[in-house]
């Protein structure tokens, strides 16, 4: 297999073509982060973004976009922003991670959210992780139908929205908004919610920002940015900005107004996207990884995701497996809380070398 590597910006009309083929034909790739569009709206942004195209016999089989960093070493196209990773080609296609890194020009490759069903990558992987989300094939009413907690959901929707309704306005659900004002609110909640958990605020840096300017500009067949409201009269009470594939919406960056927390805002948008996802041809709603309690009462089922380094150095991979099994052992045990503080640091200054 011969590997060429190059800016997303070389692909030629046939590559990109081969590229949105193979993700159409294999369901495992139904998601906007393994779009070409996603690829090249980044790399519109930043100039770190290169595409290894693999090819046998003289045609494309798989593309691997990837951010090159300082010192070689390889990261996921988008850092943090991108909820899903791997290789977009036919499924079943074989290769070794390794040779893939080693053709790259890379010392190693990181990955956090890599579809664990890329069984190439079993041997570099540390942990898995559940990316839930919500199967909407038949429709909203048969989803609650089939869920256990169902009545509970919408006795809980009912009184909420109700209250809401009646102490602060009429409730209004807008699936697709494009007005910059209720982006820049969007962006104002998140940034109070990373401050409040101590979390790096992404849209700090200025390329995050430029990247959804072009986001927001981007639509295809395929591919698109949707950024969907709930409004209390004339307040803007919850906003959900996502991106969608075809018929999967993948939430991004869900906020809510915190003075109405008590209305449980940001869940009364998820009733109001999951009403609507049938009109709206949204056949599968993906929550991506992370603990909060909502993705797992509304959650269908999950995507295993992965986290782990290929290293092609064979000190540099025995140091890092060595400190992934350290960091395993000291979060089960007692040292875990103390060691807290130091942890988030290094979490915070590892984001600033990979944003900037």
């Amino acid at each position: 297999m011969d590997i060429r590597v190059q800016p997303p910006s070389q692909l030629t009309a046939d590559e990109i073509g081969a590229w949105s083929a193979f993700q159409r034909a294999n369901s495992q790739l139904h998601s906007p982060y393994f779009s070409p569009e996603f690829t090249q709206a980044v790399a519109a942004v930043r100039d770190d973004v290169e595409v290894a195209v693999l090819r046998r016999a003289g045609s494309a089989v798989g593309f691997f976009p990837f951010q090159r960093t300082f010192w070689n070493n390889g990261r996921p196209v988008g850092g943090r922003l991108s909820d899903f990773q791997g290789l977009i080609a036919a499924q079943g296609t074989q290769y070794d991670p390794q040779l893939l890194v080693r053709d790259c020009g890379l010392s190693s490759l990181s990955f956090d959210h890599l579809l664990a069903s890329q069984q190439s990558f079993r041997p570099f992987v540390w942990r898995e992780d559940d990316s839930p989300y919500i199967d909407l094939t038949d429709g909203y009413d048969a989803y609650m139908s089939q869920r256990p907690n169902g009545r509970s959901l919408l006795s809980e929707y009912g009184q909420r929205s109700r209250k809401l309704a009646r102490e602060v306005g009429p409730l209004r659900f807008e699936p697709h908004v494009t007005d910059p004002a209720v982006f820049s609110q969007c962006v104002e909640w998140k940034a109070d919610q990373y401050r409040r958990t101590k979390l790096p605020n992404l849209f700090a840096f200025r390329w995050v920002l430029a990247l959804f300017d072009k986001l927001f500009s981007v639509r295809s067949e395929t591919f698109s940015t949707m950024m969907s409201v709930l409004y209390a009269g004339d307040r803007i009470v919850a906003i959900n900005l996502s991106l969608r594939y075809c018929d999967v919406l993948h939430a991004w960056f869900p906020s809510y107004d915190r003075e109405l927390a008590h209305y449980s805002p940001g869940t009364l948008l998820w009733f109001e996207t999951m009403r609507a996802a049938q009109e709206l041809g949204i056949r599968r709603i993906e929550l991506g990884k992370g603990p909060e309690k909502f993705k797992r009462r509304f959650m269908s089922g999950a995507t295993t995701v992965a986290e782990g380094t290929v290293d092609v150095r064979p000190l540099s991979a025995a140091i890092r497996n060595a400190w992934q099994k350290t960091r395993n052992w000291i979060q089960s045990s007692p040292l875990n809380i103390p060691a807290r503080a130091p942890a988030q640091l290094i979490y915070r200054c590892r984001s600033w070398l990979e944003y900037h």
